[in-house]
């Protein structure tokens, strides 16, 4: 609380705030976040996990997002992270996100075990972490 209370106040007083990234759940009808079974000929049951963010890079540097994982499910890979590059609008792990610029995140998991029903909200809690190490969590909901 005190962090979140001193990059305000140095921002309004011209200081160079502490840069961090922000994630939020892109709603955008181009990028439709989705969880559903795998192909049911797999003796492991799984289910398929895409989530679009978008992320805000306040820092002065590009960053990467080198890892992701959903809080409490054991994930049987992470199949794909990447960055959408705005001038192609192709996702790619090398891409970073810009500095002070919003970029659109794509996350995709394989996670071992029964798909909850399609019908039902989805909740978790996705946890990146950055090339700095530095770990961010947001809340996702998808209907």
């Amino acid at each position: 609380m005190l962090g979140k209370a001193w990059g305000w106040l140095t921002g309004r007083l011209g200081g160079q705030p502490q840069g961090r990234l922000r994630f939020s759940v892109h709603r955008h009808p181009t990028y439709q976040s989705f969880w559903r079974p795998s192909d049911a000929s797999q003796r492991t049951p799984r289910m398929e996990i895409q989530i679009y963010l978008e992320a805000s890079n306040m820092t002065n540097a590009p960053r990467r997002i080198a890892a992701a994982e959903i809080e409490g499910m054991p994930a049987h890979a992470t199949v794909a992270i990447g960055v959408r590059d705005p001038a192609t609008g192709k996702f790619a792990a090398e891409n970073p996100l810009p500095p002070q610029r919003i970029a659109v995140v794509s996350v995709f998991f394989l996670i071992d075990g029964e798909s909850r029903a399609v019908d039902e909200p989805f909740h978790a809690t996705l946890l990146l972490t950055d090339d700095l190490g530095e770990r961010h969590s947001t809340k996702v909901i998808m209907d």
